[in-house]
C-alpha cells in the first residue's frame, strides 16, 4: 500500500512540476497546455515513463534508482543553498551538512549496490547521463541557454 500510494503521490507531483516549468519557459510549450482544465500531459507522460521502468526493471533497481535521484537533488538543492546562503539568509552550516549528508548517503548507496551487484551502478549514472543529454538536446533545439533562463527569471 505504501508504495502504491507513493508512486501515487509522485505521479501527480511531477506532472504538475512539469507543467509549471513548462510555463517558465524551462520545457515546451505544448507542456503547459490543460487539457480538461488540468494539466493532463505531464501526468500522461510521467506514467508511460513509469510503466516502461516498472516493466524493463526489477523492484531493487528501481528503488536504488530512485534512492539515488533524491540523494543527488538533495545534495544540489543543498549545495545551491549553502551557495546563496547570504540570499536565502540561511546559516551556512546548514546546507553544507546537508550536502555531505546527501552525497555521503549516495557513495555508501552506490558502494553497497556495487558489492551486491556491479551493473547496478550503471542504473544512476545513466540516469544522470540521461538527463544531462535530454537537457543539452533541448536547449540546442530551443536555442536557449541556461544563463539566459536564469536572467529572465531574475528580471521577472
Amino acid at each position: 500500500m505504501s508504495t502504491a500510494s507513493a508512486i501515487n503521490a509522485t505521479l501527480y507531483g511531477a506532472s504538475r512540476v512539469i507543467f509549471i516549468i513548462a510555463k517558465d519557459g524551462e520545457l515546451p510549450e505544448s507542456l503547459d497546455r490543460k487539457i480538461w482544465n488540468k494539466p493532463i500531459e505531464g501526468l500522461l507522460i510521467t506514467s508511460a515513463v513509469t510503466l516502461a521502468a516498472a516493466n524493463l526493471f526489477d523492484l531493487s533497481s528501481i528503488a536504488m534508482a530512485g534512492s539515488a535521484g533524491f540523494m543527488i537533488v538533495f545534495a544540489a538543492v543543498n549545495a545551491a543553498n549553502l551557495r546563496l546562503f547570504r540570499q536565502t539568509r540561511s546559516r551556512r552550516w546548514l546546507p553544507l551538512l546537508g550536502t555531505l549528508g546527501c552525497t555521503a548517503a549516495l557513495v555508501l548507496l552506490l558502494v553497497q549496490t556495487a558489492l551486491d551487484t556491479t551493473w547496478k551502478v550503471s542504473i544512476p549514472a545513466g540516469m544522470l547521463l540521461l538527463s544531462f543529454l535530454i537537457e543539452t538536446v533541448y536547449r540546442r533545439f530551443s536555442g536557449r541557454t541556461l544563463k539566459r533562463a536564469l536572467s529572465q527569471r531574475n528580471e521577472a
